[in-house]
């Protein structure tokens, strides 16, 4: 993927400053802190894993004080089916020990594999749509981020969701949230995000 249309907005990915490039290895807590959940590194991926209906949390070490793009590639490790579940903009919350202000976005989540962003703490903002399903087992690259609250997701080249917050989440960590399912992730990018005005309009038709 090379250019994201937004409402509004134009990211090309090639303006966009690298701010972490992360590939999975012995080291790989340099980069990330466990924050719940079991979390390991085999065959060059990242391994999260929760059991409880809740969400194990992986956060990076780095918290961004800027917009990001958020790129990696991930699977369910079969046979678990559910929640490609992942955080931006994540802080903790350390009198409840589990994630604080946040947005969370996955696919095949929310208990009827529905897809989409919502933001953390539930203050009943969020975006769904049953009309993308993550096919379990199959690696995908998903796209995600922030601009001045307008939050985006993709699936490979698909656009999945946007969700406008007027009162946003500003700065954080990024990282990665399996609910009760198990994951694997590599190939980590976050990029400052960088964007135009995208104008749009409609043309008669008839």
């Amino acid at each position: 993927m090379k250019e994201l249309h937004l409402l509004g907005k134009l990211v090309k990915l090639e303006d966009c400053p690298v701010l972490l490039k992360s590939t999975p290895d012995a080291d790989w807590q340099k980069d990330w802190q466990v924050m719940a959940g079991e979390w390991s590194v085999e065959d060059g991926w990242l391994i999260g894993a929760e059991r409880g209906n809740k969400g194990g949390i992986l956060f990076s070490r780095q918290s961004f004080d800027c917009d990001v793009v958020f790129s990696f590639t991930a699977k369910t490790v079969l046979p678990a089916t559910r929640d490609v579940n992942g955080v931006f903009c994540a802080h903790w919350d350390k009198e409840i020990d589990y994630l604080g202000n946040a947005y969370v976005f996955g696919f095949n989540g929310w208990y009827e594999h529905k897809s989409g962003i919502e933001r953390s703490p539930e203050i009943g903002l969020r975006s769904l749509t049953g009309a993308y399903t993550y096919t379990p087992g199959q690696e995908i690259r998903v796209t995600t981020g922030i601009i001045e609250g307008h939050s985006f997701l993709y699936a490979d080249d698909v656009f999945v969701s946007e969700l406008i917050d007027p009162h946003y989440i500003s700065g954080g960590h990024v990282g990665f949230s399996p609910y009760c399912t198990k994951l694997a992730i590599k190939d980590i990018e976050v990029r400052r995000a960088v964007w135009t005005p995208f104008e749009q309009s409609y043309k008669p038709e008839f």
